[in-house]
């Protein structure tokens, strides 16, 4: 029984329900149809308790679909009590709301049954290419144009599918069979974890997760808050500046620490806008509530205990506390910026000890055509990470979000697109002791002679680039444009004429500390490599070819 585990088997079995849930999320990636799930990896896969708890979750995986996920399944919940669930059911919604915060991410949780008790749950969620709507684009003015939006409700009765529900998804999907398809790679993972969990179960003689459970809340409650103590007793403010869609918006947020227990209050952030960059407040706040725990608790495991640490609030209506119907399709420009918000507060706490800002955003490339075989590719575009003290900022890496890119070669493969260059963009990191990560320059076109359609909903930091810290210079802004001249400056719809091409440069990372006091040696390898070029070498970091320094 659970009761007899000492403490080692208790840590052993903690670490199997890691590996359940990574063997879930693998399944996932496997079964998925859609190349940014596939090949990106931009999903969840977690394991929670009878009570909803979120117990593991898989290494793979991002902030914004685990830390929302974390909340989902209790939500979900409320809708389909468990006393109405049978073995075989499998709920799912979209609803931004109860889920990832768009109607692109598909959560989906089964119950695990042990002699006719609910003893748990497997939940995962994915991004879906298309489920109707504009699309991929911020110009829809409410959720309603955004693509249809499934309630909680079954996917799956016993052995029974809900055709109804799939047939719905794949008539509104412009990609029918794919959508189909990926929502039930998620059916597929889930059930992959129910056996595997089913099996470790009945290896350590348990009858249910209790005991478990309160002893892996228990050790990351402790661990959390002496993690979080690091930080001083205080209130810290922190803003930062956005593109916007078509004006700057302002996040703002007010940090108060204090014995262990992290509240964020974002009141002071910009009101709702009238596109689709506004974001949830559940989003908003698994982001925030990953820039804190990726700085002063980076050891504790994520789960329930560890996120109840940090509490996310908003007034509703705000940029970052968005209500229905407001468009949200590319909430996560709002989103992932809040991390480097977040360590905005704590540089004033831990002041040398916090990395520079990061390029934020993901740039999610949205590429449609309408020629003889329309299609509508989408890949991401990564910028550069906030140098950290004493290292530097890792190029083209998608901090928050830790999404990969679709590779080129699958990109040609699934679209009728050429990628003509894919590099990285000397000079885009900040310079400083050290160095920004840097962005990346590339350059697509159609393959045949057509003309395609370009979504900028996710281009952002395209005005300022990220901030350096500790002396430390600007990353690059990012940068758009399409090869007859035309430059790409809001979040809207652009035409790529046909022959013409699109260049994407992502911003690059914040550099950290003095540039002249980088090593003379690292500046002569970022110079032989071709990271920086011999002007910032010689005006930015006071170098020489020859070594010496420059007076």
């Amino acid at each position: 029984m659970s009761g007899e585990l000492d403490i080692v088997a208790r840590n052993v079995l903690w670490n199997r329900l890691i590996s359940v849930c990574e063997e879930q999320a693998n399944a996932l990636m496997r079964a998925a149809f859609g190349a940014i799930v596939r090949e990106a990896g931009d999903l969840s896969a977690g394991v929670f308790n009878a009570d909803g708890d979120m117990l593991a979750q898989a290494v793979t995986g991002t902030p914004g679909h685990v830390n929302t996920m974390a909340a989902s399944v209790r939500a979900m919940l409320q809708f389909i009590p468990p006393d109405q669930l049978s073995p075989g059911d499998a709920l799912v919604t979209n609803d931004p709301w109860l889920g990832a915060g768009h109607v692109f991410d598909f959560v989906v949780v089964t119950p695990v049954f042990v002699d006719g008790k609910i003893v748990g749950y497997l939940a995962s969620t994915s991004h879906i290419v298309d489920v109707g709507g504009r699309g991929w684009s911020a110009e829809a003015a409410s959720v309603f144009e955004e693509g249809v939006t499934i309630p909680v409700m079954r996917l799956r009765r016993g052995a029974q599918l809900n055709e109804d529900l799939l047939d719905i998804v794949a008539t509104n999907s412009r990609v029918p069979h794919e959508a189909r398809g990926d929502i039930l790679s998620l059916l597929t993972c889930n059930d992959t974890g129910v056996s595997r969990l089913g099996k470790l179960m009945t290896e350590y003689a348990l009858d249910d997760l209790s005991s478990v459970s309160k002893f892996i809340f228990d050790s990351s409650a402790q661990g959390t808050k002496s993690a979080l103590a690091r930080a001083p007793n205080g209130r810290y403010e922190s803003k930062l500046l956005l593109d916007g869609y078509d004006a700057p918006i302002e996040l703002s947020a007010a940090m108060t620490v204090s014995d262990g227990q992290i509240d964020v209050d974002l009141s002071g952030s910009s009101e709702a806008v009238r596109r689709g960059i506004n974001c949830p407040l559940n989003y908003s706040a698994a982001y925030a509530a990953f820039g804190i725990r990726a700085l002063l608790t980076p050891d504790i495991p994520n789960n329930q205990a560890s996120l109840d640490a940090i509490r996310v609030t908003a007034p509703p209506g705000l940029v970052v506390s968005a209500e229905r119907p407001s468009p949200v399709t590319a909430r996560h420009v709002i989103g992932q910026a809040l991390p480097d918000l977040m360590l905005g507060c704590l540089e004033q706490a831990l002041p040398g000890e916090v990395l520079a800002e990061s390029s934020g955003a993901l740039w999610t490339m949205s590429l449609s055509g309408t020629g003889k075989v329309p299609f509508t590719s989408l890949n991401v575009a990564l910028g550069g990470m906030g140098a950290r003290p004493g290292m530097d900022g890792l190029s083209t890496t998608a901090f928050p979000s830790g999404v990969g890119a679709v590779p080129v070669e699958v990109a040609e493969v699934a679209a009728p697109l050429i990628y003509h260059s894919k590099e990285f963009a000397p000079d885009t990191g900040g310079a400083g002791a050290y160095r920004g990560g840097l962005g990346q320059r590339i350059e697509i076109g159609a393959r045949a002679h057509e003309t395609l359609s370009l979504s900028a909903a996710a281009f952002e930091r395209l005005t300022t680039g990220p901030a350096g810290r500790q002396g430390g210079h600007d990353g690059a802004a990012g940068r758009v444009t399409i090869t007859d001249g035309t430059e790409i400056t809001d979040k809207g719809i652009y035409d790529i004429p046909a022959g013409e091409r699109l260049i994407l440069q992502t911003p690059g990372g914040g550099g950290f500390g003095i540039p002249a006091d980088r090593d003379r040696d690292v500046v002569a390898r970022d110079l032989s490599d071709g990271l920086i070029s011999t002007e910032a070498a010689t005006s930015l970091y006071a170098f020489k070819p020859n070594g010496r320094t420059t007076t």
